[in-house]
């Protein structure tokens, strides 16, 4: 066997083991995707959401982190294309939004 092909095993076992993590902590996301795909392609809004086996459905942002339906963490480096400079909903936006609206 050669380095090469160590390389490769040890990456597909890392893969594997991090997508059973990763199904295992995002139950509500698999069944919102079985739900989804009925009705949007990939069962998403936008192909860069589309993730194999299932995309995670966020529930929330503050700042520069998001949580998934299923209550998980992460830190939101995507941030939509920098239209999120300021993080998910930061205080003087989310004021000065709340003013227009009254």
């Amino acid at each position: 066997m050669t380095d090469n092909d160590r390389l490769m095993a040890q990456a597909q076992a890392i893969i594997e083991r991090e997508g059973a993590r990763m199904q295992e902590r995002t139950p509500k996301s698999a069944a919102l995707y079985e739900r989804a795909v009925r009705s949007l392609p990939l069962g998403v809004a936008s192909s860069f959401q589309a993730a194999d086996p299932y995309p995670i459905y966020l529930e929330r942002g503050e700042g520069s982190h998001v949580w998934d339906v299923d209550g998980n963490e992460y830190v939101d480096y995507y941030s939509g294309h920098g239209a999120l400079l300021l993080g998910h909903a930061h205080p003087s936006m989310v004021d000065a939004v709340t003013k227009q609206i009254q």
